[in-house]
């Protein structure tokens, strides 16, 4: 247990004294009087950490081929360095054709390539979000857990190296891949910031300005077809005509069939009403 609190206290004086060296190493050279104000200006330049923006959009835009404005599109991204993440194409008969695409774009030329996105060149936009978050901490922060992980697990292996019982082994090895697994976690968080901040996400959804062409067929084929369509027409039109004439039809049944019985039985009782045979 000394020799792991040895360690720990080893790993703090280094990681202090990288600091100072890089401190020393980055600090501009001493200069006069004069130009002590400039030294200034660059030092808090050097200090001052990198902005880390993630940006996400998502842009509809309406255009009568949508497979052509699609096809600009990925000319657009591809030709400003970025990748289609993902693409939807919806061409079902009987829907509008659309699609949507998720483009990963260089950060540098993500407005750029957001207002070609939503131009005339690829159709008519309909609706734009965009969205900006600021990890310029979060990033920091995971830089600086990273050098501390390292450092200590620095100190951890050179620990295990003057251990000198079976015990004192395990108890290192077990700090050693704790702090391995924790390592890990954290640099894989750190790629996924490195990765979302280099390349905004930029969707694209592509709606087509009408209805899908019909498939339209020739000859006799074309004919049946043609008529078939024309017979079922008819035959809907006369159901559906039937359907609102039937209610009518019951309530005229109702009340005309007792008015036409009891009339024809007062005509048959009137006197010389009965049909009179032949002479």
């Amino acid at each position: 247990m000394l020799l792991i609190g040895g360690c720990a206290g080893s790993g703090g004086s280094s990681g202090t004294a990288g600091v100072a060296r890089s401190g020393a190493a980055g600090a501009p050279a001493l200069r006069g009087p004069a130009d002590g104000g400039a030294a200034k200006a660059a030092e808090a330049a050097n200090l001052a950490p990198a902005q880390a923006i993630v940006y996400t959009a998502s842009v509809t835009v309406r255009a009568g081929d949508v497979t052509a404005a699609a096809s600009r599109a990925k000319q657009i991204v591809t030709g400003a360095g970025g990748y289609i993440g993902s693409e939807d194409a919806e061409t079902s008969s009987g829907s509008r054709p659309g699609t949507t695409i998720t483009f990963k774009v260089p950060a540098a030329r993500y407005a750029e390539v957001l207002d070609r996105l939503g131009s005339a060149q690829i159709g008519r936009r309909t609706s734009l979000q965009q969205h900006a978050e600021d990890v310029t901490q979060e990033v920091a922060d995971v830089d600086s857990r990273v050098a501390s992980a390292k450092a200590t697990l620095a100190s951890f292996r050179a620990l295990l190296a003057k251990a000198t019982t079976v015990s004192e082994v395990i108890r290192v090895e077990q700090e050693i891949s704790q702090r391995e697994a924790d390592l890990e976690s954290l640099q894989a968080r750190q790629r996924t910031l490195a990765r979302q901040t280099a390349y905004a996400t930029v969707t694209l959804r592509v709606d087509g300005g009408g209805a899908p062409a019909k498939r339209r067929t020739h000859g006799f084929t074309g004919g049946l077809a043609a008529g078939w369509r024309a017979f079922t027409a008819f035959v809907g039109a006369l159901t559906l005509a039937l359907g609102w004439a039937l209610p009518f039809l019951v309530v005229a049944a109702v009340i005309g069939l007792p008015v036409y019985g009891l009339r024809r039985r007062r005509r048959l009782s009137r006197p010389g009403a009965e049909p009179q045979g032949p002479a």
